[in-house]
């Protein structure tokens, strides 16, 4: 049994002052993390929802995907998903296999990738705390209070983190 901390889209294409604002915190947890560390990249195939539905075409090139440069490491693992959320078919795989059985949640539109992730990682029986402070969202602070309001309520107020609580 063992913990995960899933730093969700931390990338070049959404690097802006919300984002890199949550880097100090993301970088603290790393350091101190008792558990794997995996890393989610979102990528925009070709004639996708983002793109016929949304006219959405940015991470379609290998520039907007990269993870920011201060957590590019060779040892790395990191998952690509195409849709908001981060809990596909192989990142289950890899939970199976490592028998994780808490996630923690981290990085970037806590309003969109990261509460539809929370939401399908308890729907698949996996216990999931989110890291208030180590998230943000483009979409401006209101969008990120609301969603973390909405997740005491999705996930129950005590798996609701900072960052000093889980590097404790």
């Amino acid at each position: 049994m063992e913990n995960l901390l899933l730093i969700i889209d931390m990338q070049e294409g959404f690097r802006h002052a919300e984002s890199e604002s949550v880097l100090p915190n993301i970088l603290k947890l790393i350091k101190s993390f008792k558990g794997k560390i995996v890393f989610s990249k979102f990528v925009n195939r070709k004639i996708s929802l983002f793109e016929k539905q949304l006219g959405w075409f940015k991470f379609q090139n290998p520039e907007d995907q990269k993870l920011f440069l201060e957590l590019q490491a060779s040892d790395n693992i990191e998952f690509e998903h195409d849709t908001y959320t981060v809990l596909n078919n192989s990142l289950k795989e890899f939970i199976r296999k490592n028998t994780i059985t808490k996630v923690f949640l981290c990085g970037i539109y806590t309003d969109v990738c990261i509460i539809k992730t929370a939401m399908d990682l308890f729907d698949n029986d996996i216990e999931t705390f989110v890291i208030k402070d180590a998230c943000n969202s483009l979409h401006g602070k209101k969008n990120h209070d609301s969603a973390t309001d909405s997740l005491v309520h999705i996930l129950g107020k005590k798996h609701i983190l900072l960052t000093d609580n889980v590097c404790s």
